[in-house]
């Protein structure tokens, strides 16, 4: 036989014989799965009358509002006819939901020395108070135009 034939041989009946040998096995690296940060709580419901509703940023249904529910990042608050709730923000701010409103609450973009809050108006009406209009900003945006003020604020 070949010289050269049998060393492969020999070669590759070694590699067979430690493919799964214990002794061999290296440790398997840890496997990083990165963290899925909790979302930040922007605000909390008060104050509700009649028919109001949350649509989670993450789910497909629109679930009854509770007294105190906290509101998150692209979460939407809807109130039928005769429905109004407030929602307020962790700065203080306060917005009203008149009857028949549509909100999100929008990503908020964080301003050196403000404590902001954003909102999106889909329909409705929301009164809107700061409570430090010195050091908060409150940023409304609808369909058609953004809103932004340091003092109360009323839209329609």
């Amino acid at each position: 036989m070949n010289s050269r034939w049998s060393y492969s041989v020999f070669v590759l009946a070694l590699a067979a014989l430690s493919v799964g040998c214990p002794a061999d096995e290296k440790p398997a690296a840890a496997v990083h799965v990165p963290a899925v940060p909790e979302p930040v709580r922007r605000a909390q419901l008060k104050g509700l009358q009649g028919d109001v509703k949350v649509k989670r940023a993450a789910g497909d249904e629109w679930l009854p509002a509770q007294e105190g529910m906290p509101l998150f990042e692209n979460d939407k608050v809807r109130t039928v006819a005769g429905a109004g709730a407030q929602i307020v923000f962790a700065n203080g701010s306060v917005v009203n939901l008149g009857q028949d409103a549509l909100i999100g609450i929008a990503e908020t973009r964080a301003r050196p020395g403000q404590v902001r809050t954003d909102l999106t108006v889909l329909r409705g009406r929301v009164d809107a108070e700061l409570e430090d209009p010195a050091r908060q900003s409150l940023s409304v945006t609808t369909p058609a135009a953004t809103v932004r003020a340091g003092r109360e604020i009323v839209f329609q």
